[in-house]
Parts: C-alpha cells; structure tokens; sequence
C-alpha cells in the first residue's frame, strides 16, 4: 500500500500507533541497554494528545509497520519526533521512504532537528544520510546520552 498520512486524534489510528510503537522502541531499548525509554510510557490518550503530524507505511496486507512524525516548531523549523518500523521489517527501506515523503512534504528552506540515542548507530546513519549533521551531545538522565542532529535549508 505505501505511504498514508495518518491521523493521530483518531483512536483506531492511535492505537495501530501505539502497537507499532512498543515493539520498535523495546527493540531501541535493548539496543541501547535502557529499559525505560520515554515512547514505552505513552498512552493512546498521551499519542492522540501529543500534537504530532503522522506519515505512516502500510504493507500490502494494510498494516502499519512504519510510522514517523514531525512538529511545526516556529517559522520554517520542524522535529522529527519518532521515526519507528515494526522489528520484523527492518532494513527494507520502510524508514528511507518514510524520510524522503516526510522531507518533501515541507519547504525545502525548513530546518529540521531530530535526536537520536547515541548509541542507536543505525538511526543516526539513516538522519545523516539526510543531510543531517551531529550539533551537540546532552544527557536528559544519567543513562541517556542524546545526540542532537540539525538538517540546514536546501535551496531551490
């Protein structure tokens, strides 16, 4: 089916998301050795609150096994808030073809800000091969260090 956009206010679209959600981050979990990962805390009420534009990537079979979102910060500047694919269908692009939809759906003079885990390698080779480049390093608990990537502008 490919790339739809979603609607997170919705409840069955909250909780597709939020079913997506818990196996992918417990995968980043064990990945980066920390069981307590923000994302396994949301609710279907805290992702349908949570303000987020979502783009999500249906298999032929129409399930959700890709997800990512993004928030308008101000002028021309945009978060990527999650970028998530389901365990079983890692490394067949999902995440690619969420990137470039998400990046073109936007002014090509945005900025754009994400934040990867600094031990999750793959997530940070996948923003860089988006241009984005490492700015700074920072630690919101003693167990987390997060990487802030930044995305300038491209011209026309």
């Amino acid at each position: 089916m490919g790339i739809v956009s979603l609607d997170i206010r919705q409840r069955e679209t909250a909780e597709e998301i939020w079913a997506l959600q818990h196996p992918a981050y417990r995968l980043e979990a064990a990945l980066i050795g920390v069981s307590d990962l923000p994302p396994l805390r949301d609710t279907i009420q805290s992702l349908q609150e949570c303000g987020e534009t979502f783009l999500g990537y249906r298999d032929s079979q129409g399930d959700l096994v890709g997800a990512v979102s993004c928030e308008k910060e101000k002028l021309e500047h945009y978060t990527i808030c999650r970028l998530m694919v389901h365990p079983e269908h890692l490394r067949q692009g999902i995440g690619s073809l969420l990137m470039v939809r998400l990046l073109s759906e936007k002014p090509r003079n945005a900025t754009w800000t994400v934040t990867a885990e600094v031990r999750n390698l793959p997530a940070i080779a996948l923003y860089e091969r988006f241009d984005f480049i490492r700015q700074e390093t920072f630690k919101p608990i003693p167990s987390i260090e997060m990487l802030r990537l930044v995305r300038a502008p491209h011209s026309s």
